[in-house]
């Protein structure tokens, strides 16, 4: 009976948020914003559209080598009449559903009761970064989607005694094809469900394989799919690992500080936007600035202590304690990477790759508050509920805004800043 229930909430989840995400999407294809690139957080949305709706190039994409399998999904909402730009919208906002369907999936199998999952995922599903990846074509909807799919096998192997192989595999190499780096989300996770039975020697030995097993999935993927683009790179090892090199990302970078406002707060709570010249003629929009209105400036703080607290509690709880340390890993990967890894400064670019670590480690409370009486559970779940409403509140206005900001283009049309090459 419970299961049951767990997948009608989930059934709940997908379409309800398809509704919202989808309402947004479609208003957001409208204009001219899937047609160039960097208008908004340096997204390239015409090249994701064309993955799913246009012509498929036969070299194999180093960042994102499997985002071809996306384009059934687009295929379907064309048979039922929309335009190739709609329908690549709703592709991200069915896989945003999904995604929020996951979270509740992920926290019911880390021992949240329905009330505390329902608020999480809920929170989740209202926070900003799935509010924006999940209207814009992009990899970063995606990738979200595949991230807490990684997570959900790793628990749900856990449960069974690592006789689920074959999902944590799936997942990964989803994970892996999406953006490539993405593989270190599964590795980490595969590390420490060993580290449980192995050693530190032999939990390594174990992701080792683990990622020689991905990798072979991923050349049999493309061997299929695009053989031609495999042999270009095959027999041309020397000029492949050139234009690997000169896909690193350039321009400046910003510091910690910056990072840690945009991963742990603008990642949830949208400031006002930002507008960043990319070019003597034009500009973008991004979350650069703590600019936040007074009510809008407590929520964030009443938020920080939340997550401090969550944090807290789930690695104090001995269950939730096996999610959160490969979660705080794989955080830490993150964030140190991105110190690096970065584009001009726009680091909201990657928000879609840490979001849901740190909502889980946020909510870390969770299993801890479903094992108490009913009073403390419907305080925990009300203070979630706060969040949502605030989330609604704040992100709501922010994405509609950003909807309806690109009915047309206020700046040459053939600038090279924006125009696909």
């Amino acid at each position: 009976m419970q299961k049951q229930l767990d997948v009608v909430i989930s059934a709940i989840f997908i379409f309800s948020f398809f509704a919202l995400y989808s309402h947004l999407a479609l208003r957001l294809s409208q204009g001219i914003y899937f047609d160039y690139l960097n208008l908004g957080f340096d997204f390239d949305p015409p090249y994701f559209v064309d993955h799913m709706v246009g012509e498929l190039s036969t070299s194999v994409n180093y960042k994102h080598p499997l985002a071809m399998l996306f384009r059934p999904f687009a295929e379907l909402f064309l048979l039922l009449g929309f335009q190739p730009k709609e329908a690549s919208a709703l592709v991200m906002a069915s896989f945003g559903g999904m995604s929020v369907a996951l979270v509740y999936g992920f926290c019911r199998m880390a021992f949240f009761g329905v009330p505390e999952a329902l608020a999480s995922a809920s929170f989740f599903g209202v926070s900003a970064t799935p509010m924006f990846t999940s209207i814009i074509a992009e990899s970063y909807g995606w990738a979200s989607f595949s991230i807490v799919l990684v997570w959900c096998a790793f628990l749900y192997s856990t449960k069974r005694n690592d006789r689920s192989f074959k999902y944590r595999l799936t997942a990964a190499v989803l994970a892996s094809g999406v953006t490539i780096t993405n593989v270190l989300h599964a590795l980490v996770a595969e590390f420490f469900l060993w580290l449980k039975t192995r050693n530190l020697k032999q939990s390594l030995f174990h992701a080792i394989l683990f990622g020689i097993a991905v990798a072979f999935v991923l050349l049999v993927i493309l061997a299929v799919l695009q053989p031609r683009g495999l042999w270009t790179i095959a027999t041309q090892p020397m000029q492949t690992a050139k234009e690997v090199y000169w896909m690193r990302t350039k321009g400046d970078t910003v510091n910690i500080d910056m990072l840690v406002a945009t991963y742990f707060t603008y990642s949830f709570f949208a400031p006002a936007f930002t507008e960043v010249a990319i070019s003597p003629t034009s500009f973008m929009v991004d979350f650069r600035q703590f600019s936040f209105k007074f009510g809008e400036m407590v929520v964030v703080y009443l938020w920080w202590i939340f997550a401090i607290v969550g944090c807290w509690s789930g690695f104090r709880d001995e269950q939730y304690r096996r999610v959160a340390l490969p979660l705080a890993v794989i955080l830490a990967i993150n964030f140190l990477f991105h110190l690096d890894y970065q584009y001009r400064g726009s680091v909201y670019l990657y928000a879609a790759h840490l979001h849901f670590p740190i909502l889980a480690l946020a909510c870390g409370a969770g299993p801890w508050v479903s094992k108490q009486k009913w009073h403390l559970r419907l305080g925990y779940s009300a203070i979630l509920g706060c969040f949502v409403f605030a989330a609604i509140l704040i992100n709501g206005p922010r994405a509609g805004e950003f909807s309806r900001m690109f009915d047309s283009l206020s700046f040459p049309s053939d600038d090279p800043s924006i125009v696909r090459q």
